[in-house]
């Protein structure tokens, strides 16, 4: 089973990426936007009251339950998060492991990162936010692209693919 990690700051291109893959993508976005549609408010409001309540706990759960389907049915998936530090990274693919081995099945781990330059982010950003009035706070993107590390195989990945 192929395991994808998607490594990359917001609007780098990982969930493009990922709806090209023909994989299960697992992702704590999806039930933000659930969340929202079902609410009918936007993403941003969505996203900014599972925050508030706590509720981005249970998205989180739902997340890693997914992946533990995928793993469990041996079925090949995306994950969809920005993984920017390398300490994260590697419990993600330490538990990736564990749960492969507790259900008597092989996981190949790919790492896909981006490297954007970060005027293009911005306006990918820009973009975004007409396009799907969805938005990310300038300081979160900041802090993004100030906490990245690009990934290594010594983190557990067993390749690597960089994307412009």
């Amino acid at each position: 089973m192929l395991t994808t990690i998607l490594v990359g700051s917001s609007a780098s291109g990982k969930s493009t990426h990922a709806k090209t893959l023909n994989h299960v993508i697992c992702s704590t976005d999806k039930y933000v936007e659930e969340q929202a549609n079902t609410l009918g408010i936007s993403y941003d409001n969505s996203f900014n009251m599972s925050q508030s309540t706590g509720v981005f706990k249970r998205f989180t759960k739902y997340f890693y339950d997914d992946i533990e389907y995928c793993i469990k049915n041996n079925i090949n998936f995306v994950i969809d998060r920005t993984n920017l530090d390398s300490e994260i990274r590697r419990s993600l693919i330490l538990k990736l492991r564990k749960m492969a081995k507790r259900y008597g099945k092989k996981i190949i781990i790919k790492g896909v990162y981006f490297v954007i330059p970060e005027n293009v982010i911005w306006q990918r950003l820009k973009h975004r936010k007409v396009l799907e009035n969805k938005s990310i706070p300038s300081m979160i993107i900041r802090e993004q692209i100030e906490k990245y590390e690009l990934p290594t195989v010594e983190e557990g990945f067993d390749y690597l693919i960089k994307k412009p």
